[in-house]
């Protein structure tokens, strides 16, 4: 599947519709292009047109191993269904995945109330700090 141009660090909206209009529409448009031919675009000298069709090209080698990475993952985990013994009870295999999604939720939610309680003790700690130093300045004045 071939990604879009804003797909590229550094490129926004507006960058996007204006490459899209000169027909880079695609990262591999841009990464194929020379400096001269990014450079028509608006906004594009030759050191932004260059860097970005480095990141263009950086960004097709990632998506290349990625690629790869998920062939390979499809082939091993294809192997392992194979190798499996066939589940006899399908309820209770969609009670047990049911379960670890439940489970993976509550994890998550956890972590969210651990964190909301952290920055409220947060919050807490500094407004008394800002009391005792207003009190030990109205202390002072006394």
């Amino acid at each position: 599947m071939e990604q879009l141009v804003i797909k590229i660090a550094g490129i926004g909206q507006v960058t996007s519709a204006a490459l899209t209009k000169h027909g880079f529409k695609t990262v591999n448009d841009v990464a194929n292009a020379s400096v001269e031919s990014l450079s028509v675009v608006s906004g594009f000298a030759s050191v932004r047109s260059l860097q970005t069709i480095k990141k263009a090209k950086a960004l097709l080698q990632i998506e290349n191993v990625s690629i790869s990475k998920e062939v390979s993952d499809s082939v091993t985990s294809k192997e392992k269904r194979v190798s499996k013994k066939p589940i006899k009870n399908k309820k209770a295999a969609k009670k047990s995945k049911d379960k670890k999604v439940e489970k993976n939720k509550l994890k998550k939610a956890a972590k969210l109330k651990d964190k909301k309680v952290a920055k409220d003790k947060a919050k807490k700690a500094i407004k008394k700090a800002a009391t005792k130093k207003k009190m030990s300045k109205k202390s002072k004045k006394k």
